[in-house]
C-alpha cells in the first residue's frame, strides 16, 4: 500500500470515528440525566482513538511535504495530483464532522450546566430539609426553637 493510501485509510476511520462522537455529543442533549456519564466516556474514548490516528497522520507528514501541505490544509487544491486530490477530499470530510461537533458543544455544556444546577438545587434542598428537621428535634427536646445560641453542627456527633 502507498502513503497516500495509508494516509485516506487513515482519514477515512478518522471520519467515521469523529461521526460516532457526532452521534453520542448529539444524544447527550435528550439522553437522561443518568445516562450522561456513560457518554462521556464513551466519547472520551472515541476521542483517544482519534488521537492514536493523528499521530499516524504526523508521522505521515513528516514523510512527505505535500501531504503535510494537504493534511494542514495548506495547499491549492488545483495544484494537487490526482492522488493528493483524495486526500484533499478526505481531510474535507474530516473537517466537516469537526465543525459539525463544535456547532454542537454550546448545546451540550448548556445540558450538562443544567443538570449541574438541578443536582446543586436538589443538595441544597436536602440540606435544608435536614437543617430544618434539626430544629424541629432540637425544639422537641428543649422546648424552644431557639439556636441561636447553639452551634448545631458542633453539638451534633456522629
Amino acid at each position: 500500500m502507498s502513503l497516500v493510501e495509508d494516509v485516506i485509510g487513515c482519514l477515512q476511520e478518522k471520519t467515521r470515528l469523529l461521526s460516532e462522537v457526532e452521534r453520542v455529543t448529539e444524544s447527550m442533549a435528550v439522553v437522561p440525566q443518568e445516562e450522561l456519564l456513560t457518554c462521556t466516556e464513551k466519547r472520551g474514548k472515541l476521542i483517544d482513538e482519534i488521537k492514536l490516528i493523528d499521530d499516524k497522520l504526523r508521522e505521515f507528514a513528516s514523510m512527505n511535504n505535500e501531504i503535510r501541505s494537504v493534511l494542514n490544509n495548506l495547499c491549492v487544491k488545483s495544484d494537487l495530483t490526482e492522488e493528493l486530490s483524495k486526500v484533499y477530499v478526505e481531510v474535507l470530510s474530516v473537517n466537516a464532522v469537526l465543525n459539525r461537533i463544535n456547532s454542537n458543544d454550546d448545546v451540550i455544556k448548556n445540558r450538562i450546566e443544567y443538570e449541574r444546577e438541578k443536582i446543586l438545587n436538589k443538595i441544597q434542598a436536602f440540606n435544608q430539609g435536614g437543617e430544618a428537621a434539626t430544629q424541629r428535634y432540637y425544639k422537641s427536646l428543649h422546648g424552644t426553637g431557639d439556636l441561636t445560641a447553639v452551634n448545631i453542627s458542633k453539638d451534633i456527633k456522629i
